[in-house]
């Protein structure tokens, strides 16, 4: 028994984690999987209810509240979400029998009177509506989901400057709100502890579906993670609905077609910045990257030459540089820029490396071990500094060998 307890919480954890990355399909899975361990399990069958919601199955999401709701008849999460699924099928006097029976054990559970305010509206009882809205706003002015309701609601009674003020509220409310959650999420981003951090990216896209910037954050999480480009794609072009100019969006979503090799998508991204801020240095030479993965190398050397005209000192640029002339077999002039760059920043581990990199294919193996050792020191855990700097080694090796036996072939 304890060992069914056991799995089916890890087969919950995995369903909730499913939920935050939007794979509903999967969350579902997961949630059967726990159900069938603990067919008891009300957690796991309400989140499956939520999920099933969310995907538009009504009617099954409807079969899964039942099921919590008869083994705990008063589970006020059960009777709100029934009622909400009752709300989307049209059935308006169902879905408001469940918020007063949530009502009836909660009266001030909020949730339910915002919806059933929201259901009376759709009835045309719209004095009924007001007054349970207004009873809402009185205990917290700052209920977006109320202050929407009570626009709608003033709208269809026809006092219509009172519905846009309320109107413009509940939107200053939901971006005020969204982007706490998104700061948050932000702050976990830059500790590494990306799943908790999409968390507040869902919710605060959740309760903004304009946050460009959570859209963003959430799309680059899922990149991050390993998902489709399709998955991640989806919230860089939500983001640009928004804001076609979103520079975030338009650049991830570019670096993400380049590393897929998508080239020619990559560029139509890049292009799309450059045509509204000619001078994006990041823009011109991630442009030059994907044109030189295109082997238009002319191209590519204008659009990385073209960033450091606008900013010299900007390292990335430079370093893109390294990269395009150590890719095109310019090794000693790839290792002036390389020291260009280690002039604005001696510290940088990938130039450091880099560095290394152009000196063993120099053949200078003392030096590039000299190098490598410098960026291991900074980054134990560089992989590929380790790598190269053993094949540096080994090359020192080799040609000990060949002067030993060019020796003894001479005697």
């Amino acid at each position: 028994m304890l060992n069914n307890y056991k799995n089916a919480q890890y087969f919950l954890n995995q369903g909730l984690t499913a939920v935050y990355y939007d794979n509903f399909k999967k969350a579902v899975s997961k949630f059967n999987k726990a159900i069938s361990l603990e067919p008891d399990n009300l957690t796991a069958q309400l989140h499956k209810g939520t999920a099933l919601y969310k995907m538009k199955n009504f009617q099954n999401a409807l079969d899964c509240f039942d099921n919590v709701l008869s083994a705990d008849p008063k589970n006020l999460n059960a009777l709100h979400n029934k009622g909400l699924t009752f709300e989307k099928l049209g059935e308006y006097e169902k879905a408001i029998s469940c918020f007063k029976q949530s009502l009836e054990i909660d009266s001030s559970y909020y949730h339910s009177l915002t919806s059933m305010g929201l259901c009376l509206s759709k009835l045309g009882r719209n004095q009924e509506a007001l007054k349970i809205t207004e009873q809402v706003l009185l205990v917290n002015p700052k209920n977006s989901s109320a202050l929407y309701n009570m626009s709608l609601i003033l709208g269809r009674l026809n006092r219509s400057s009172e519905s846009i003020f309320y109107l413009k509220k509940a939107i200053d409310e939901d971006s005020e709100q969204s982007n706490t959650l998104y700061e948050k999420g932000k702050d976990l981003t830059e500790k590494g502890k990306h799943e908790s951090a999409i968390k507040y990216y869902t919710r605060a896209i959740d309760v903004d579906k304009k946050n460009t910037r959570a859209l963003v954050a959430k799309g680059w999480t899922l990149d991050f993670a390993g998902f489709s480009n399709k998955d991640i794609c989806k919230f860089y072009d939500r983001a640009l609905e928004v804001d076609p100019k979103c520079t975030d969006a338009l650049m991830n979503k570019g670096l993400l077609f380049d590393r897929t090799g998508l080239y020619k998508r990559a560029i139509e991204c890049f292009d799309k910045i450059l045509e509204y801020d000619s001078n994006n240095v990041k823009a011109l030479y991630s442009k030059g990257i994907s044109l030189f993965s295109l082997k238009k190398f002319g191209e590519a050397r204008f659009y990385c030459e073209r960033a450091l005209e606008i900013d010299p000192k900007n390292i990335n640029a430079l370093c893109s540089m390294v990269w395009f002339l150590e890719h095109s077999k310019k090794y000693c002039e790839a290792l002036v820029y390389c020291d260009r760059a280690l002039a604005v920043n001696p510290h940088y581990v990938y130039a450091i490396s880099y560095k290394g990199k152009i000196l063993l294919s120099l053949k200078e193996y003392e030096e590039s071990i000299k190098w490598y050792d410098k960026a291991i020191d900074l980054d134990p855990d560089n992989q590929t500094a380790i790598y190269h700097r053993n094949k540096a080694e080994v090359e020192i090796a080799n040609m000990k060998k060949e002067s030993v036996l060019k020796k003894l072939l001479k005697l």
